[in-house]
């Protein structure tokens, strides 16, 4: 009898456990599904004291999962399009809005000139670009996300949303944050 009481108890034991993991389970789930998956995109040649700053480099994209970081492995044109498109998710672009937001803005026409202490090293963004750059964008997502074991189609993610017109609209559902890495002499100063 008391053998069975002990099994009882053990039974029970597991069950609760195995309620949890299935409840942690939905409930990442569920946030996966509102917010996307997160991200860490890291930006190295800070000036410091500044964030996001022409001058800087945007150096690496991790995905973050479960307390690790998987490596999105991005050319530079990729780097760029993924951080345009963090700071800019609020709403779909065309590949003709991201051409001139990418143009006009100083932040990528200086990319990372506080490293090189020459003239930019970037890479324009034409529109016609745009749809290829995408389609290899969704291809690292994916590959990062089968090495972290997350079943995310790269297409909820990188979203491309059609107008009522001919237009393709693109943006990046997720959870970014940023983090800066200063320069390493103490006497840097930006190049302007």
């Amino acid at each position: 009898m008391q053998n069975e009481g002990g099994f009882d108890w053990f039974m029970n034991d597991s069950i609760q456990r195995l309620r949890e993991e299935i409840d942690f389970l939905v409930a990442e789930r569920k946030e996966l599904s509102f917010r996307g998956p997160s991200f860490r995109i890291v930006h190295r040649f800070r000036m410091p004291g500044t964030d996001c700053w022409p001058g800087e480099e945007i150096f690496a994209v991790f995905l973050v999962y479960r307390g690790r970081e998987y490596h999105l492995r991005l050319p530079l044109a990729l780097r760029i399009l993924f951080d345009y498109l963090a700071r800019h998710s609020r709403v779909p672009q065309s590949a003709g809005q991201i051409e001139l937001g990418v143009r006009a803005d100083d932040f990528y026409r200086d990319h990372a000139e506080n490293g090189t202490r020459r003239r930019a090293v970037t890479r324009g963004m034409s529109r016609s670009y745009v749809r290829t750059y995408a389609r290899r964008l969704h291809k690292a997502l994916e590959l990062a996300f089968r090495e972290a074991n997350l079943q995310v189609d790269p297409g909820s993610v990188l979203m491309e949303l059609k107008t009522v017109g001919n237009e393709v609209g693109y943006q990046l559902r997720a959870n970014c944050d940023w983090v800066h890495v200063d320069l390493t002499t103490r006497e840097s100063q930006p190049l302007r």
